[in-house]
């Protein structure tokens, strides 16, 4: 749990850093507003999924196809968003 909440520290804060670099800052507060959003909606959207496929399937399955479907979408998108690679703070704004 203290090894997620790190990685979900180091994902806000990047977040964040990205946000307040890139965005111009007549959309910053609508951005920010879409972000707030989106951080406390996700996990009740998370929470529906995991109680409806705990219902039609037995847990371990609801539990792994979520981490490795997850773990699939991740990869996905860093290989079709290749610019986050070369992401530098000090080359921002």
């Amino acid at each position: 749990m203290a090894l997620a909440g790190a990685a979900d520290l180091v994902s806000a804060v990047y977040r964040q850093t990205i946000l307040q670099s890139y965005v111009p800052d007549h959309l910053r507060g609508r951005l920010q507003r879409v972000h707030t959003v989106v951080v406390a909606g996700g996990p009740r959207l998370r929470d529906l999924r995991a109680g409806t496929m705990a219902a039609v399937v037995p847990f371990p399955l609801a539990w792994s196809a979520s981490a490795f479907t997850c773990a699939a979408l991740v990869l996905a998108a860093a290989l079709a968003v290749r610019p986050f690679w070369r992401y530098r703070a000090e080359t921002a704004g």
